[in-house]
């Protein structure tokens, strides 16, 4: 139904609540779900009750643009294998530059991307989860930027926004909120050591993924999972 109403907005260019209703013949609170969950995900947007695609556009030197597995096919199998290591293992971009003979920046993308996929994964889970029982995110400011947490069987996810529900969200309860607080300060203590806010929610989300985890279970995670390239 999603893909659905996705396409409908794409070719209609503009469209009401009351037009995907009429056009789709399906009831309006499974439409109105489906319109919040394209929102949140950044695929349309609503201006004066009107639905839109949204055509922001991403920097040209945004990571979005770069592709990953054209910049491995310039790998051999044994420098993507350090590539994938080097990461799971906290090694510093900078030291990794000179285990495979590249410039820095190259060992920088690789790294974002992974942050990239991680985040954008566990997002995806986030709003699986929170269509099925809404939840009152919390808020923490790092950088002067809010990010959104929330928890789902004592898992925390982070998010950019806050996310919006038809439905009456429940706030966290005395497990989950013992378990943020665990969280928060782990957070806290790693981006202390950070020396900007670039790309944070994708750092925020990283440290969440490494958390209580071994090198064997990060390395499997990302390369057969996340990656599903090698």
């Amino acid at each position: 139904m999603k893909e659905r109403i996705l396409k409908l907005c794409r070719r209609l260019k503009s469209c009401t609540l009351d037009d995907l209703i009429q056009l789709t013949e399906t009831d309006k609170e499974t439409i109105s779900l489906n319109i919040l969950y394209l929102g949140q995900e950044g695929l349309i947007q609503t201006k004066n009750e009107l639905i839109i695609i949204n055509h922001t556009k991403m920097p040209k030197d945004d990571i979005a643009n770069k592709n990953l597995n054209l910049m491995f096919q310039y790998r051999t199998p044994e420098e993507a294998d350090i590539i994938l290591k080097s990461f799971c293992l906290g090694i510093p971009p900078q030291k990794l530059c000179h285990l495979i003979n590249v410039k820095e920046k190259c060992t920088c993308d690789y790294y974002c991307i992974f942050r990239k996929l991680i985040y954008e994964r566990q997002f995806k889970g986030l709003l699986n989860l929170f269509f099925e029982k809404p939840q009152i995110g919390r808020y923490r400011k790092f950088y002067e930027k809010y990010a959104y947490f929330y928890i789902y069987n004592n898992q925390v996810y982070v998010s950019d926004k806050l996310l919006k529900h038809t439905k009456v969200e429940k706030n966290f309860n005395k497990t989950a909120i013992r378990e943020f607080k665990k969280v928060y300060s782990y957070l806290t203590r790693v981006e202390s050591h950070n020396i900007n806010e670039n790309y944070m929610y994708f750092r925020l989300a990283e440290c969440i993924w490494r958390r209580n985890k071994s090198f064997e279970e990060l390395f499997n995670d990302l390369k057969f999972n996340l990656l599903n390239t090698f």
